[in-house]
């Protein structure tokens, strides 16, 4: 209980710390990936020792404070409130610089801004630490992917495969991975290939579905299975 009342505190520590703006427009660098890579100020290094000492006293570890810290990021991510999961990634950065989970969450983040080439870069810090995680060499691929859709590099649809290759190779089963294959498919005008990969996706997991890409790859070629119909079938 003791330990639980000491987390608790930890986390209203970092709570109560406002995101005000440095400048109109510029999002504060508590909101940013890894602070924002920018030199601390001396009041900012001294209160991150305030919250190292707290977290020492509230947990039996920094990999422990850090995953808390991460579960908690996890949740308002979740909400939509992704100014102030950041923040908590940011925590649990802070606790344990080499949490893998950090530079994946960051990634995630900055794709979902559209900041395709800097979650590029967070992804493949990831798998420095965890080289033969499927679920993130797929996350991986897909950033490929969605850059090669803005500017149509060969390279990045060829980095794209490479690494669904070898998220596959390590999990056969991952849903997302084949449908992102599909897409690789689709763009290499290999339409049959491409129906193959997403029926092989959906029967995993049909949240993957994307239907605007369904009807994209229905334009190009009719379901050879003849589950999904256009509108003239």
């Amino acid at each position: 209980m003791k330990k639980l009342l000491l987390a608790a505190t930890a986390l209203l520590f970092c709570a109560t710390t406002a995101f005000a703006q440095e400048q109109p427009g510029t999002p504060h660098p508590k909101v940013l990936p890894m602070f924002g890579n920018v030199p601390k100020t001396e009041a900012e290094q001294k209160a991150d020792e305030k919250f190292l000492s707290s977290c020492d006293k509230s947990f039996s570890s920094r990999t422990e404070a850090s995953s808390f810290f991460m579960e908690r990021g996890w949740e308002y991510f979740n909400e939509g409130q992704i100014d102030t999961a950041v923040y908590r990634f940011n925590l649990a950065w802070l606790l344990n610089p080499d949490n893998v989970n950090t530079y994946w969450a960051f990634g995630l983040v900055e794709n979902s801004k559209g900041n395709t080439a800097d979650a590029i870069g967070l992804y493949e810090r990831a798998l420095k630490y965890q080289p033969k995680n499927s679920l993130l060499l797929s996350d991986a691929a897909g950033a490929y992917l969605k850059l090669y859709t803005e500017n149509k590099k060969k390279k990045d649809l060829k980095k794209a495969t490479a690494y669904l290759d070898q998220s596959l190779a390590a999990d056969s089963k991952n849903a997302y991975a084949l449908f992102n294959l599909s897409q690789v498919k689709f763009h290499e005008k290999k339409y049959a290939d491409a129906w193959d990969y997403l029926h092989k996706s959906r029967e995993i997991d049909m949240r993957t579905l994307d239907y605007q890409y369904l009807a994209n790859l229905m334009a190009q070629m009719p379901d050879p299975t003849g589950l999904f119909k256009g509108e003239e079938q």
